[in-house]
């Protein structure tokens, strides 16, 4: 039931792209297949001897829909709160301060990091740097290499930028967003007592 309705929230009320959304669960969704592999299979060695477990396909689904909807809930997350939103959210319910700008620094340098590792390869590519094997690994090192040093040095230029602004150990994010109205808040409140009475209901059976 989770699954559902995370599922309708995503891709019909916040209109995420069927496309976009199949792009970024592909990844979860192969690591789970090899993951199952094991609950459904038994293997012994004396004598040698491969089957399937008696309740193994029960398993592996119950397992691999709890699975989908945990990571479900984390993208309907990730896809339609913004960070400041995210961030506001931690600072009313007294997040210390450490937490929440670590998670701001690291949100901004990951997307940096992609963005000058997307770049680098583009430059290697057009100098032929993958047309071969031993070619692929040179410039994988090389690319290792200078991602390290830029890492390095936009470190030490934040650090300097921070200090000369008088940096107190907290950073101030705007949060324009608007507040949810009353009826959103009580549908949202309405519906996810609906998900847990069905769920209640269904584990007593």
């Amino acid at each position: 039931m989770v699954l559902v309705v995370v599922l309708v929230a995503l891709l019909a009320v916040a209109r995420v792209p069927v496309r976009a959304y199949l792009k970024l669960i592909a990844g979860p969704l192969l690591f789970m297949a090899m993951s199952i592999l094991p609950l459904l299979f038994t293997l012994s060695f004396h004598p040698l001897h491969l089957g399937v477990l008696p309740d193994g396909v029960q398993l592996a689904l119950r397992v691999s829909l709890r699975a989908l909807a945990g990571v479900n809930c984390l993208f309907f997350l990730i896809l339609t709160t913004p960070i400041p939103q995210i961030l506001g959210v931690m600072h009313r319910c007294r997040v210390p301060a450490v937490v929440t700008e670590i998670s701001v620094l690291v949100y901004r340098h990951a997307w940096v990091f992609v963005s000058t590792v997307g770049g680098i390869r583009r430059a290697q590519e057009a100098r032929l740097g993958y047309t071969s094997y031993g070619r692929s690994y040179r410039s994988l090192a090389m690319l290792t290499g200078a991602l390290f040093g830029q890492a390095l040095q936009r470190g030490r230029a934040l650090e300097r930028g921070l200090d000369a602004r008088n940096w107190q150990g907290e950073f101030r994010v705007l949060d324009d967003a608007p507040a949810a109205s009353a009826a959103t808040v009580t549908f949202i409140v309405l519906l996810e007592v609906a998900v847990l009475g069905v769920t209640v209901a269904w584990l007593s059976l």
